[in-house]
């Protein structure tokens, strides 16, 4: 049984997830959270007492907008398209071919398939880049279509804080440079 949210913030953390895994627009999830926050200040009352747990409560709000309960199958099957699938697959190589080619090259061996290890970590590396650049692109184009935007102030209530973004793009290039590392510690 999945623990119960121990602060306001995170309970609405939680319902804002199980509203998007149920594909409510944006607008109303804005309008969710906002009638949430405005119980709880008011009244005092834990979101949990008032509301339920998250997913409780975002089943109900999907079930009154009429939406399908497609399952977790159904929402990947709607959220996952074939060029994602491609992109995601090819991104996984990348990774892949990326932290070999940086284990050879810090050995000193050759890369995969006997392709010199600079040439590997190269092609893996612009390949990787290409594909992120593509997803980063399309998450902007996605967010800004289906935004969840308070409706009282207009401030985005599903903002992702910078220092986040710099620690998700930090452990994979320290993770890649201790594969480059490694491979200079197992040179014979």
């Amino acid at each position: 049984m999945p623990k119960a949210p121990t602060t306001v913030a995170s309970w609405c953390d939680d319902l804002l997830l199980c509203l998007r895994a149920r594909e409510v627009p944006g607008a109303r999830i804005g309008e969710v959270l906002a009638e949430v926050q405005s119980h709880v200040a008011e009244t005092g009352e834990a979101p949990q007492e008032a509301f339920g747990s998250p997913r409780d409560y975002a089943d109900q709000v999907a079930d009154a907008l009429g939406l399908p309960r497609a399952g977790l199958v159904g929402f990947l099957r709607r959220a996952v398209s074939g060029p994602d699938l491609l992109v995601a697959v090819a991104l996984g190589l990348s990774c892949f071919v990326l932290a070999d080619g940086l284990w050879s090259l810090g050995a000193g061996e050759t890369g995969l398939f006997g392709l010199p290890a600079w040439l590997a970590t190269v092609v893996a590396a612009v390949v990787l880049a290409a594909g992120t650049a593509r997803t980063v692109r399309a998450g902007r184009r996605e967010r800004g279509a289906d935004a969840v935007i308070d409706p009282r102030t207009g401030a985005d209530m599903a903002a992702v804080a910078g220092w986040r973004l710099a620690v998700l793009a930090a452990v994979p290039v320290v993770l890649l440079v201790g594969m480059f590392v490694g491979g200079l510690l197992a040179r014979s």
